[in-house]
């Protein structure tokens, strides 16, 4: 399994992994994204009936705003961002499906998922 990194300062890393891998994955909790991005239900392909407690997505660029602030461009498809909305239990499978919807192939080891716990981010 690749390793988990809880992202609270600079998005060094992040930018990292778009310009070696296209994207960088991350997670946030349900409850810090957009009523319009929430979801009901788990959406894991094995039928989890369970509620959706964290929103998978992609990270397309990190946008260097100073001061040590970044913001994210995050991936979108028909004008809509690219989210895998998941309980506790599937979140790893989250971060393959999401790669596997942008690139077709499946996630590369280096590739890490990113924690975005505690982050506000901005959806505009």
């Amino acid at each position: 399994m690749s390793e988990r990194i809880l992202t609270t300062g600079p998005h060094t890393a992040l930018a990292d992994d778009i310009r070696d891998h296209g994207y960088a994955i991350l997670q946030t909790r349900i409850e810090r994204v957009p009523a319009q991005y929430r979801a009901a239900r788990c959406t894991d392909i094995s039928g989890c009936d369970q509620a959706a407690t964290l929103l998978t997505l992609a990270a397309a660029e990190v946008i260097d705003e100073g001061d040590s602030a970044a913001g994210l461009r995050f991936a979108r498809r028909g004008g809509n961002i690219l989210r895998v909305p998941v309980c506790d239990e599937h979140r790893i499978e989250a971060s393959h499906d999401l790669y596997y919807v942008l690139t077709e192939r499946t996630r590369p080891d280096g590739i890490r998922a990113f924690d975005m716990p505690g982050l506000h981010l901005d959806w505009s």
